[in-house]
């Protein structure tokens, strides 16, 4: 018979949920030259070239955290789905299940 902790599944998706809340805010930090005030670049001149770079620096960091969001929902989500199966499954078993002995 298997051995899990469906408590334990449930507390490491919220966990997952947790990180993916720090992604974000990471994310949010990660700024193109409009948003001087935060930027982690600093500042430049107004060459186009530079302003251009930053931005498409931004927009592949950008996309790369919004990769790691992605497979942290779909973490998320799978390890609830699993441990609710496998709570439910308990439940079965505990009201639809007799162990017989032999006399």
């Amino acid at each position: 018979m298997p051995v899990y902790d469906a408590d334990s599944m449930a507390s490491a998706a919220r966990q997952v949920e947790k990180l993916k809340e720090e992604f974000r805010k990471s994310k949010d930090k990660v700024t193109g030259m409009d948003d001087e005030r935060e930027s982690p670049f600093g500042g430049m001149d107004d060459a186009q070239d530079a302003h251009g770079a930053v931005g498409h620096l931004k927009d592949g960091v950008h996309s790369q955290f919004d990769a790691a969001g992605q497979h942290m929902d779909a973490l998320a989500l799978a390890m609830r789905r699993a441990a609710g199966l496998m709570t439910e499954m308990d439940e079965v078993a505990k009201s639809d299940l007799t162990v017989h002995e032999d006399k």
